[in-house]
């Protein structure tokens, strides 16, 4: 009789145990690869910009006085792939830059990623930069991958 409450702890002990034990693994493991972040590489103007500030009015300023540099990066006009944000047209960004900088030449894909938090990073999901793969609307910071471009542009295709 005694034995058996001993051993109906000790399987209870043990199944609250491995709970916890796999609840703290699977958070660790979801967690791992997604950090915060104080600052951003501005890839307009190659300065460490303070989240709250990338967020919040630096694109604004850096766009008027960085407005040559911006050129630099063609508009594509003719995609049907347009901004996210604010339905504008997306620029090809390059690998141009004022200076070089460390970190300021990979991006996100918002189509493939759309549940990013901003005020993070997530290596495991940055691309980088290669010259053809990058649309962007600067003004919103929303980046659109080659990939997901290009299987827009294939379903207007079949479409027209």
């Amino acid at each position: 009789g005694g034995d058996n409450g001993g051993i109906v702890v000790l399987i209870t002990l043990g199944i609250i145990f491995f709970l916890v034990v796999s609840y703290l693994l699977v958070y660790y493991c979801s967690k791992q690869n997604e950090e915060s972040i104080a600052w951003i590489p501005c890839y307009l103007c190659c300065e460490k910009i303070p989240i709250n500030s990338w967020h919040s009015s630096h694109r604004a300023s850096c766009l008027e006085r960085h407005k040559a540099v911006l050129m630099r990066h063609p508009l594509e006009h003719k995609l049907g792939t347009r901004c996210g944000k604010c339905s504008g047209f997306l620029r090809r960004w390059t690998s141009y830059r004022i200076k070089r900088m460390e970190s300021n030449n990979t991006f996100i894909c918002e189509v493939c990623h759309p549940a990013t938090d901003p005020c993070k990073r997530y290596s495991d999901f940055e691309v980088i930069n290669t010259d053809i793969n990058r649309f962007n609307c600067f003004t919103c910071d929303y980046d659109v991958c080659g990939k997901c471009v290009h299987k827009k542009e294939e379903r207007k295709a079949w479409i027209i």
